[in-house]
C-alpha cells in the first residue's frame, strides 16, 4: 500500500483547507465580485491528442509496475524449459541454483527499494514474488524426489532451509513485523509444502497402494490444520498489526500473504495427485471433494473475523460460502469420471460418500455458527440438514428412491428452541411444518401417510390455524389468510375430486366433510377478529358446495313428498337474511367486532 506519491505521473496533493489571499503586507486582500457567467474562463478540456492514450500508459506501467511478475513468470518458465528434473543430475542442479538465484535476487531487491525510496507498494509485489517462488520450488522437484528420494529429499530439506533464512533476513532488513501468531502458521505451511512430498515418497512405488491414496487426499486435511492455527491470530485481531513498520493495516496485511498461501495449497494438492501417482495418462484420484476440508476450514477463519470484529460482509459471506462448496462437491458426484477407484475406497472404509460427510460439515459448520451469534445461521443448517433427506449416506442415488426423515425432525428441534426462545409466530410455523415433513418421510408406508397424506396436511393446516390464532401481527394474520384458503381448497377437492385420487376414503367423510369444515371455519370466525367476515365466506362457501354436490341429491326425494318445501326453504332463506340486516341495524356486529378490538389491544399491552 503506497501513496499516490509513489507515481510521478499522479496529481499534486491538494491542501485540506484552502488560505486566505494576502498581500505583500500580510493583509487579508479584498474579495473580488465573481466573473459574470458569460465572461468567464472554459475549463479545461480532456487532452484528447494522439499522444494521451500513450501518456496514460506509461501512467500505469510506472504506477502497477507488473514488470516484476512479467519477468517472474519469464525467468522461471525459461529455467523449466531448459532444465529438466527428471534427467541428469546436473540439469536438476542447474534448475536448482537458477530458481535460488532468481528468488534470492527478489528478496534483496525488496531490501533496496524500501532502504532507498520505501515503495511499499513495489515492495508488496516482491514479496509476494518470492513467497511464489519458495512455493515453486517445492512443487518442481515432485518428480526427482520420486525418481531418487535419497537425492530429491535434499532439494527439499534445502528449499525449506532457504525459505527459513530468505523469509528473516527479508523481514530483518526491511523492518517489516510479522508476529509469531502469523510467523507460525506461515512457517507451518511451508514445512507441510517442502516435508510433505518427502513422508509420501516412499508409497509410490504402487501406485494402487491404498496408502498413498489416502496420503494424497490427506494433504488437504493437512492444510486445514495448519489454517486453523491461524485462529488466535484473528482473536486479537487488528491491534495485533497495528505498527508493523510499514503503511500496511488489517486485513490486507497480512492475510494477502496467507490468501496467497490457500490459492497455492490449492493447487498443490492437485499437483501432488499427478506428481506421485504414475498411472499414465491424464487419469488422476483428485476431485473437487479434495478442497473439502481447506474450505471448510477457511471458512471457519472468515466467519470468527467477521463475528468478532463486526464486519458484517464478512459475515455474510462466510454464512454464503459453504452453497458454493457444496455445489463444488456434487459439481461431477454423477458424473462417469474415472478417478482410479479412490471414492469407492472411500466408501468401503469409511461407510459413508464424501458428499455426505461434506453436508454433514456444513451442517456443524452452521450450527456453530448459530451459537457464535451469526443471524440467519440456523437456516444454513435447515439448508444442509434438507440436503441430507435426499443425498445418499454410502450411494447418492438410493437417497431420492428412499429418502430419510431424521435430518428434517433434527432441523425441527432445533427451530424448536428459537420458537420457545423468541415467542413469534414465524419459528412456530416452520418447526411445525419441519416435523411434520419429517414424520411423513420417516412414516411413509404406514398409517400416517394414508389417503394420499390427508393426515399430515390437516395437521398442517390445524397448525397453521392455531399459530395464526394465539400470536398477533403481520405473519400470523397471513396464516390466518392462508388458512382460509386452505379451507375452502380442501372442500373443494373433497367434492370434485374422484374418490380414487384420494385413496377411496369412506363415502359418509366425503359427504360430511364440507359441513364440517363449514362448522370449523364458523368457530374460527368467532374467535379471530381480523378476519371474521372472510371466514364467514368459507362457511358460506363449504355449505355451497355441500348443497351442490350431496344436499341437492337428498332434497330431491323430499320435495316429492312435501309440495311446498321449495317455498318453505326459501322463506327460511330469507328469514336468516332479514335477521341479519336487523342484528347489524342494531350495532351487534359494531360492538362484537369493537370488544374483539379491545380484548385484543388488552392481550399486546
Amino acid at each position: 500500500m503506497t501513496s499516490d506519491s509513489d507515481c510521478p505521473f499522479s496529481e499534486p496533493p491538494q491542501s485540506e483547507e484552502p488560505k486566505e489571499p494576502t498581500d505583500d503586507t500580510g493583509q487579508p486582500k479584498p474579495v473580488t465580485p465573481p466573473t459574470p457567467l458569460a465572461r468567464r474562463t472554459p475549463l479545461p478540456q480532456p487532452d484528447a491528442s494522439p499522444s494521451a492514450p500513450l501518456r496514460d500508459l506509461a501512467r500505469f506501467l510506472y504506477c502497477a509496475n507488473p514488470f516484476y511478475v512479467v519477468s517472474t513468470a519469464l525467468i522461471f518458465w525459461g529455467l523449466r524449459i531448459s532444465f529438466e528434473t527428471t534427467g541428469r543430475s546436473f540439469e536438476t542442479d542447474a534448475l536448482m541454483i537458477g530458481l535460488v538465484s532468481y528468488t534470492l535476487l527478489l528478496a534483496a531487491a525488496a531490501c533496496v527499494i524500501i532502504r532507498l525510496g520505501q515503495v511499499w507498494n513495489d515492495v508488496r509485489t516482491v514479496l509476494l514474488l518470492v513467497v511464489l517462488m519458495l512455493l515453486t520450488i517445492s512443487v518442481t522437484f515432485d518428480e526427482a524426489l520420486a525418481n531418487n528420494t535419497s537425492v530429491g529429499q535434499w532439494y527439499y530439506f534445502g528449499g525449506l532451509l532457504l525459505a527459513v533464512v530468505v523469509t528473516e533476513i527479508t523481514l530483518r532488513v526491511i523492518r517489516l513485523r510479522l508476529g509469531w501468531l502469523f510467523r507460525g502458521p506461515y512457517y507451518l505451511a511451508f514445512a507441510l509444502f517442502f516435508l510433505y512430498p518427502v513422508a509420501i515418497s516412499p508409497l509410490t512405488r504402487d501406485p494402487k497402494d491404498p496408502a498413498l491414496l489416502w496420503a494424497m487426499f490427506g494433504f488437504s486435511l493437512a492444510t486445514a490444520l495448519v489454517t486453523l492455527t491461524l485462529l488466535p491470530a484473528i482473536w486479537r485481531g487488528p491491534q495485533y498489526v497495528r505498527d508493523n513498520g510499514s503503511p500496511w493495516r488489517w486485513p490486507l496485511y497480512p492475510w494477502t500473504l496467507f490468501g496467497t498461501l490457500g490459492l497455492a495449497a490449492m493447487g498443490r494438492s492437485y499437483y501432488l495427485c499427478q506428481s506421485f501417482h504414475f498411472v499414465g495418462g491424464g487419469a488422476t484420484i483428485f476431485r473437487p471433494y479434495f478442497l473439502a476440508p481447506l474450505l471448510v476450514a477457511i471458512n471457519l477463519l472468515l466467519l470468527e473475523n467477521g463475528v468478532r470484529w463486526r464486519r458484517k460482509g464478512v459475515e455474510v459471506f462466510a454464512l454464503f460460502m459453504p452453497i458454493a462448496t457444496v455445489w463444488l462437491l456434487f459439481l461431477d458426484s454423477y458424473s462417469p469420471v474415472n478417478d482410479l477407484g479412490f471414492q469407492r475406497l472411500f466408501v468401503d472404509t469409511l461407510q459413508v460418500t464424501p458428499q455426505y460427510l461434506m453436508l454433514v460439515a456444513v451442517a456443524v459448520f452452521y450450527c456453530y455458527a448459530a451459537l457464535r451469534g451469526a443471524r440467519g445461521a440456523i437456516w444454513g443448517v435447515t439448508m444442509a440438514l434438507a440436503c441430507l433427506t435426499v443425498v445418499g449416506r454410502t450411494n447418492a442415488l438410493d437417497a431420492f428412491v428412499n429418502p430419510t426423515g431424521w435430518p428434517l425432525l433434527m432441523a425441527a428441534v432445533l427451530h424448536l428452541g428459537v420458537a420457545i426462545e423468541q415467542r413469534r409466530p414465524a419459528p412456530w410455523f416452520w418447526t411445525s411444518m419441519l416435523l411434520l415433513a419429517g414424520l411423513s418421510i420417516e412414516l411413509r408406508e404406514t398409517w400416517f401417510m394414508a389417503y394420499e397424506g390427508a393426515i399430515p396436511m390437516h395437521f398442517a393446516l390445524l397448525a397453521v390455524l392455531v399459530i395464526g390464532l394465539v400470536f398477533k401481527g403481520s405473519f400470523a394474520e397471513v396464516l390466518q389468510f392462508l388458512g382460509f384458503w386452505a379451507l375452502v381448497g380442501m372442500s373443494l377437492v373433497a367434492v370434485i375430486a374422484p374418490p380414487e385420487s384420494l385413496g377411496n376414503p369412506p363415502a359418509t367423510l366425503l359427504v360430511w366433510y364440507p359441513i364440517f369444515v363449514a362448522a370449523v371455519a364458523t368457530v374460527y370466525a368467532w374467535l379471530a377478529a381480523n378476519l371474521t367476515f372472510t371466514y364467514l365466506w368459507a362457511v358460506a362457501g363449504n355449505l355451497l358446495m355441500w348443497i351442490a354436490k350431496f344436499g341437492w341429491v337428498a332434497y330431491q326425494p323430499l320435495r316429492i313428498a312435501v309440495k311446498g318445501l321449495d317455498l318453505i326453504v326459501l322463506g327460511g332463506v330469507f328469514f336468516v337474511v332479514a335477521l341479519a340486516i336487523s342484528l347489524g341495524k342494531a350495532g351487534l356486529y359494531r360492538r362484537w367486532l369493537g370488544r374483539k378490538g379491545d380484548e385484543d389491544k388488552d392481550s399486546d399491552a
